[in-house]
C-alpha cells in the first residue's frame, strides 16, 4: 500500500529476506525538487507584472525647420498582456500620445528605457511624440542621425537641400521631400537654401530679432515689436515672404522707436555738471525768450485787430480739425491675426473646438516654436485657452472667442 509517496513491500515480494521493511523514496525526491520550483514560479507571478515587448512594424520621421523631429511609430501588441514596452527614438521626449487600433488614448509611463503602455487588450498601438536630439547643427549644415530596426521614412523640411546621405545604398525611394530608407544606421546632412523674397524676408526677420534682443538687454519694453515679429515669423513659415518682410520691418521700426524714447526719457548722469556746462546757453535762451515775449506784447498792442484777424482763422482751423485717432495695438494685432491665424482657428472650430498642439503642428506642417508663438498670441487675445493634458498642450477655443475673429 502507498502512504505519502512511500511504498511498503510485504515479505512475499522480497525473497530470502525475513522481517525487513522496504520504503521506495522516488516519489518523495521528485516532490522535494518540484516544490521550490513551484514556489518560485508563484512568487514571480505575484511580484513581476505581466509585460511584453512589442514588435515595431513601421516608423515615420518628420523634421521641422527648427530641428525638432516628430516621430510616429506602430507596434504590435499581445492582447493577453496588460502592458507593452516600447523603445523610443531620442532622449528628450515631448507631446507623447499613444492610441490603440481604434484610436482610443492609452495610459503610459516614460523612463530612460522607453515607454510602458497599458494596452487594455489592444493588438496594435500607435505612438507619436517629438524629440529634440535627433538633429544637430554645425555651421550651416544640419545632420539627422538615426538607427532604426525597421525600414522607415523621413520627411525633410521646406526649403531644405540634402547634401549627403551616409549610407546611400539604404535608400529605397525618393519622393520630393520624402525619403524611404532601409533599416539600420544612417544620417542625412542638409542645409536651407533661401533666395529672392525668402532671403529678403529672412534677413529682415533676423535684423528685427537682433534689435529686439538688444532692447531687452537694456530692459526696454518691446512687447509690441515682439508681437509684430511673431506675425512676421508666422507669415514666413507659411511662405508669405512679402508680408513677412513688411511685418519684420515694422517690428524693427517699433523696436527702434522704443529705444529712442527710452534714451530721451533717461535723466542725465550728473545734473550739476550738465548745468555748469550749459549755463551760458541757458542764459542766452532765457534772454531770447524774454525779448520775444516783449516784442510780441508790443506788436499785439499796436496791431490788435490785425493780429486777431490773422490768428482767429488759425485757431478756428485748429479747433475744427479732428485729432488723429489713436491706433489700438490690440485691434491692429487682431486684424492681422485674421490674416495669419484664420486657418488655425477655423480648424479648431471644425475639430470640435479643441485640438492638441502636436496635431496642429502636424496639420499645418509648422515647427514647434512657430506654433507655440501662434497659440500664445491667440491666448493673449482671449481667443483660445491652453490646458495641460497627458503631458501635452490641449488648445481649446474659448466660449464666444471665435466671434472676435
Amino acid at each position: 500500500m502507498k502512504n505519502q509517496g512511500a511504498v511498503l513491500c510485504i515479505q512475499e515480494d522480497i525473497p530470502n529476506i525475513e522481517g525487513m521493511l522496504f520504503v521506495r523514496i522516488t516519489d518523495i525526491l521528485i516532490r522535494m525538487v518540484k516544490a521550490p520550483l513551484i514556489a518560485i514560479g508563484l512568487l514571480l507571478t505575484v511580484v513581476l507584472p505581466a509585460q511584453s515587448f512589442g514588435s515595431l512594424r513601421a516608423v515615420d520621421f518628420t523634421i521641422y525647420p527648427d530641428g525638432t523631429t516628430h516621430i510616429s511609430q506602430q507596434s504590435s501588441a499581445d492582447p493577453t498582456e496588460p502592458e507593452l514596452k516600447v523603445q523610443l527614438f531620442g532622449k528628450s521626449i515631448d507631446n507623447f500620445v499613444v492610441q490603440d487600433e481604434d484610436g482610443l488614448l492609452l495610459s503610459f509611463e516614460i523612463d530612460s528605457k522607453g515607454a510602458t503602455i497599458q494596452t487594455f487588450g489592444a493588438s496594435s498601438v500607435t505612438v507619436a511624440y517629438d524629440s529634440y536630439d535627433l538633429v544637430s547643427k554645425k555651421g550651416k549644415i544640419w545632420t539627422f542621425a538615426v538607427d532604426s530596426p525597421v525600414d522607415y521614412t523621413v520627411t525633410m523640411p521646406d526649403e531644405s537641400t540634402v547634401v549627403d546621405i551616409a549610407n546611400p545604398d539604404n535608400i529605397d525611394s525618393i519622393d520630393e521631400k520624402r525619403l524611404s530608407l532601409l533599416k539600420g544606421k544612417n544620417q542625412i546632412e542638409y542645409f536651407f537654401s533661401t533666395s529672392g523674397p525668402a532671403l529678403s524676408a529672412l534677413n529682415a526677420i533676423n535684423d528685427a530679432k537682433a534689435l529686439i534682443a538688444e532692447a531687452r538687454t537694456q530692459e526696454i519694453d518691446v512687447n509690441v515689436a515682439q508681437e509684430k515679429l511673431d506675425l512676421a515669423v508666422f507669415a514666413y513659415d507659411n511662405k508669405k515672404y512679402t508680408d513677412a518682410e513688411d511685418l519684420a520691418l515694422e517690428a524693427n521700426a517699433l523696436a527702434q522707436q522704443e529705444i529712442n524714447d527710452h534714451k530721451t526719457s533717461q535723466p542725465t548722469e550728473n545734473p550739476v555738471n550738465w548745468f555748469k556746462e550749459n549755463v551760458v546757453g541757458i542764459a542766452t535762451t532765457i534772454v531770447a525768450i524774454g525779448g520775444a515775449v516783449t516784442t510780441l506784447t508790443f506788436i499785439l498792442k499796436k496791431t490788435k485787430g490785425a493780429v486777431q484777424k490773422t490768428i482767429k482763422p488759425l485757431l478756428s482751423k485748429d479747433e475744427d480739425s479732428e485729432p488723429e485717432p489713436e491706433v489700438d495695438v490690440d485691434e491692429l494685432v487682431t486684424q492681422e491675426m485674421r490674416e495669419d491665424d484664420k486657418q488655425l482657428v477655423s480648424y479648431l472650430e471644425k475639430n470640435g473646438g479643441q485640438a492638441f498642439e502636436r496635431d496642429l503642428r502636424k496639420k499645418f506642417l509648422l515647427p514647434r516654436t512657430t506654433m507655440w508663438r501662434a497659440v500664445k498670441r491667440l491666448e493673449r487675445q482671449g481667443i483660445i485657452e491652453i490646458e495641460k493634458k497627458d503631458f501635452q498642450n490641449l488648445v481649446k477655443l474659448r466660449k464666444g472667442g471665435e466671434q472676435g475673429i
